[in-house]
């Protein structure tokens, strides 16, 4: 088995150094860690699988789905 590194790949992009476990991203935004592997099976999150068993994400991708919302009349 060989890896193509063609010229469009960047290195961070192959190894990102701010790797974190599913479950640790998360209890960052409070979901099930089911839900992180949904969401990089979907495509809607950026993910790398080790060892065949093991998710990872990057703790930023992650924080960059927390948003914030707007007010809804009536809530304060």
């Amino acid at each position: 088995m060989t890896l193509d590194l063609s010229a469009t790949s960047r290195p961070e992009d192959l190894v990102p150094e701010d790797l974190i476990p599913a479950s640790t991203a998360a209890s960052l935004v409070h979901v099930d860690a089911k839900t992180i592997k949904n969401w990089i099976k979907a495509g809607d999150l950026r993910g790398w699988l080790v060892n065949g068993r093991h998710y990872r994400v990057r703790r930023s991708e992650v924080l960059s789905l927390v948003q914030p919302v707007a007010a809804v009349s009536g809530d304060r």
